[in-house]
């Protein structure tokens, strides 16, 4: 499909050339202290006609003249579209793209359609936090911004996009978003009504280019005191004067009110107008923005240029937006009023907005078409346009922001007409995990009506036939996304041989959930089978957000079994995929870069590992899945203590478990119950181990059943026993030995070896304990593994001082000179985020407020924290100011 227009596209980044009055207002020029004092945000808050554009107009073009150039500016005319927080955010990066031009690319690459906005917020802030030159960017038309989320982008960008970041915000209410912060510290000039209103001298330079002939002062006072300098009022007055011998009287007879200037705009305006002229006119002012083949077809006219062309001559408020003259739209209080005020029957308008709206649709602009279909009641048609477009991005992409827009605008007896529609909408409440309730009540809301449909013999076969199928589908999906894989693997087998004919993507996303569960069972070569014909299914339908999660459950699956050559390898090619194809989907990117900082630190490149993790985006926390929480928090953790960081490796294992607990996901909770476990063991905290141990039932001797518990149990219990019943240690590990031994499973053998063989050594059997410590230093080598000994390096001390001269034992030459340096004492960067947090704390702020910076818990923050004051080699704030300070950092 055609994309939007060029000229259309850049008309939204510079100020409407027709909203530029040359009044010379120097009480009104632009505040030095927005470009070099303290002002954060100037807001120009006033009714329709009150000059905001053209005053906000003025001063961008002053800054732009500047020289020396003082600021970068940057403009964003907004509109009702915008409250679509993802559609808002790529239009920002346009605009901003004028002063960082990187992003203009990054629009693409960065911005997901997954309406995940801390992510990007945070992206771009560390975008604009770089720029050394003041930005100023304008946004025009701000009260259109209604949506909470939408309006949350703005409140951010206000609240933490950095110092460099200047506002200038016209609207014509005061912003949704909390001003009093800056207004208490300063930061905050506002302009309203009083402020724009024109004062005398204002006035009569108005009236005299307006005017054929001058106006007498009396009557220019008259003037001034009945418009009460509205320059909207002014603007349509002298359009009057100029026709008429007795101005005192037309003055006297002009009410300033909204509805007397309506009225006015009835009779003195577009009342002169020939009648099929005004017609016309009423009809284009149905669209928020128009050209010239837009306007003959809704028109039906073949020369619109002619009718823009004598609006134009004469003053009847039509703004062009763009500077080839081709997009034009009218002046807000004129086009409401001309929506208001139809001459004739509404069944005309509704024939230019259907005939709009195709023009629209078939030019690659569909939120407009839809908005028109939308405006004109025609359900279907909006329905058939919304239905393409949201299997397209919702399914296939993963972008279910757009369905979100519009399913309440649309009544829900249309929607019952079209089920396939409101199962997009389902898909996208699923994989935004943001509301588990309403997931559930509009996903039992649709099986009913698939069952009513079922019994209904008129019904579209084929549609009802695609709900049977898919409706069980996305609960099987539902239950992989909230890590609950009960029976899942057979529930996804019956459901593949239930509809063998399904549609491939369909089948692709059975085979995900199937391999999801053989992941969770251990089962690891069937889960690879399952993602290999999940791959191809995908690929032939073009599902390149399935394709996506086969690629992010094969590299999980690899990891599981050990194989983390491989694993890296799917996480590396996996990459590019989710950039090219899912416009940098941050989920899925923050997916793979937690498989690629596993890997890269067990193999030892701690460096490179941080840098993994530093990517992977706190603000996740909300939507992410179990196996990305527990992979980002035990890589956190483990950095922490290899760094000698031995506190805020517990603290970061106690945050995710709050987290997993929070977020209802007992697995993340358990599981990093027992890491904390095992580190409280190698740190030599016994007791604290124990209690902990106990809480969850890592400590018992026997277990009924293989489940979760006894999972994470093989790895404690024997660090428990170990100095005390080194022989009850063997006897526990023996079990857990034998299943990773037969599912395969060679790093938990490794470690689980490496136990093995130092509780034999304490029980005096030494040659068993040397026979398994030679089979994990062959597994070791076999698959890379490094961290995994060097994590337990007291253990493997001593079994390389029990293994001198033993032939056969070959122990590789990093393993041989004793505990490798932590970095603690090592000269390590600072990391971007790093750096924010400096500059927040620079200026004083609290760690609440820089955590709501950073869209992160305050735990996570002492996180950041304490790496930073490790490497400024600090304890405190104002410790790591000056440590930042002397190395160049502030």
């Amino acid at each position: 499909m055609p994309h939007p227009s060029p000229s259309l596209l850049e008309s939204k980044f510079q100020p409407q050339l027709g909203a530029r009055v040359q009044v010379a207002r120097a009480r009104l020029a632009v505040p030095e202290s927005l470009v070099a004092g303290a002002v954060k945000a100037v807001t120009v808050i006033g009714p329709t006609g009150y000059g905001k554009s053209t005053l906000m107009a003025q001063w961008h073009a002053a800054l732009t003249d500047a020289e020396p150039r003082i600021a970068c500016v940057a403009w964003l005319n907004l509109d009702e579209n915008d409250n679509d927080p993802p559609r808002l955010l790529r239009y920002l990066y346009g605009a901003l793209a004028k002063c960082v031009p990187t992003l203009a690319a990054d629009a693409v690459t960065e911005i997901s359609r997954t309406t995940d906005l801390p992510v990007l917020l945070e992206s771009l802030s560390l975008k604009l936090a770089a720029q050394e030159q003041p930005i100023v960017l304008f946004l025009d038309d701000a009260h259109v911004i209604t949506n909470p989320d939408a309006s949350r982008v703005v409140e951010w960008l206000l609240s933490h996009a950095g110092s460099q970041l200047r506002f200038v915000i016209g609207g014509r209410q005061a912003a949704g978003w909390p001003q009093a912060e800056l207004r208490l510290r300063g930061q905050l000039l506002e302009i309203d009504q009083r402020d724009l209103a024109f004062n005398r001298d204002e006035a009569r330079s108005f009236c005299t280019t307006r005017l054929t002939h001058p106006l007498e002062p009396a009557a220019l006072g008259r003037l001034l005191e009945k418009t009460e300098g509205w320059p909207a009022a002014m603007e349509l007055l002298t359009l009057a004067l100029n026709d008429t011998p007795d101005a005192g009287q037309l003055i006297a007879d002009f009410a300033t009110t909204e509805r007397g200037v309506l009225e006015y705009l009835s009779d003195a305006v577009f009342g002169r107008l020939p009648a099929e002229q005004r017609v016309l006119v009423h009809r284009l002012a149905q669209f928020d923005r128009f050209c010239g083949e837009l306007a003959a077809t809704a028109l039906a006219q073949r020369s619109p240029d002619i009718l823009f062309a004598e609006l134009q001559r004469r003053h009847l408020f039509l703004i062009p937006l763009d500077r080839q003259g081709r997009w034009f739209r009218f002046h807000h209080l004129v086009g409401e009023y001309l929506r208001r005020h139809d001459p004739r029957d509404t069944a005309d308008i509704n024939a230019s907005l259907t005939a709009g709206g195709h023009w629209l649709f078939d030019h690659g602009m569909v939120d407009d078409a839809i908005d028109c279909a939308v405006r004109a009641q025609q359900w279907d048609l909006a329905c058939r346009w919304l239905l393409k477009a949201a299997e397209d991005s919702a399914q296939r992409r993963g972008d279910g922001a757009n369905l979100l827009r519009w399913m309440p605008l649309i009544p829900q007896e249309v929607l019952d007409r079209y089920p396939l529609i409101r199962l997009s909408h389902v898909f996208s409440l699923a994989f935004s995990q943001r509301d588990a309730a309403g997931f559930e009540r509009e996903l039992a809301d649709l099986e009913a009506l698939a069952a009513r449909l079922a019994d209904d013999p008129g019904a579209d076969r084929s549609a009802v036939q695609e709900l049977l199928c898919a409706l069980p589908l996305q609960r099987l999906m539902w239950s992989a996304l909230r890590d609950d894989a009960t029976s899942l693997r057979t529930q996804a087998e019956a459901w593949i041989h239930a509809w063998p004919d399904a549609r491939a993507r369909y089948r692709g996303d059975a085979n995900n959930v199937a391999a999801f569960a053989c992941k969770t069972t251990g089962d690891i070569d069937a889960g690879l089978e399952y993602c290999a014909r999940a791959d191809a299914l995908q690929e032939a339908d073009n599902g390149v957000f399935g394709t996506s999660w086969t690629k992010v459950l094969r590299a999980l699956l690899l990891l599981k079994r050990g194989d983390f050559r491989a694993a890296f390898a799917v996480a590396e090619a996996g990459l590019p995929h989710i950039t090219e194809k899912l416009y940098g989907h941050p989920e899925h990117l923050a997916y793979q870069q937690a498989v690629r900082a596993a890997v890269l630190y067990e193999f030892d490149n701690t460096t490179a590992a941080s840098q993994a993790i530093e990517s992977t985006p706190d603000a996740l926390e909300d939507r992410g899945v179990a196996d990305f929480f527990l992979l980002t928090y035990l890589t956190r953790a483990r950095l922490q203590f290899h760094s000698g960081q031995a506190e805020a490796g517990l603290t970061a294992l106690q945050l995710g478990r709050k987290l997993g607990q929070r977020r209802g996901l007992p697995r993340v909770s358990v599981t990093l119950a027992g890491e904390e476990c095992i580190w409280l063991c190698r740190l030599g905290q016994l007791p604290a181990a124990l209690e902990l141990a106990r809480t969850h039932d890592f400590d018992r001797a026997i277990y009924p059943h293989y489940g979760m518990v006894t999972d994470k149990a093989a790895r404690v219990a024997p660090r428990l026993l170990m100095s005390e019943q080194p022989e009850m240690a063997i006897a526990q590990l023996g079990p857990a030995l034998v299943r990773a031994t037969e599912k395969g499973f060679h790093h938990r053998r490794v470690e689980l070896l490496i136990l093995q063989a130092a509780a034999l050594l304490r029980s005096g059997r030494t040659a068993e304990a040397l026979q398994s410590w030679g089979v994990a230093l062959d597994l070791g080598e076999r698959f890379g593994y490094r961290r995994v000994f060097l994590d337990d390096i007291d253990i493997v001390a001593t079994l390389n001082h029990a293994a001198r001269g033993q032939e056969g034992l070959k122990v590789p030459s990093w393993l041989k000179g004793g505990p490798a340096k932590t970095a603690a004492g090592a000269e390590e960067a600072l990391t971007r985020k790093e750096l924010r947090i400096l500059k927040h704390l620079e200026t004083g702020a609290a760690n609440r407020e820089i955590a709501a910076a950073l869209f992160v818990s305050e735990g996570t923050l002492k996180w950041h924290l304490h790496n930073m004051y490790r490497k400024l080699e600090c304890r405190n704030r104002s410790g790591a100011i000056v440590a930042a300070r002397s190395q160049g950092y502030l």
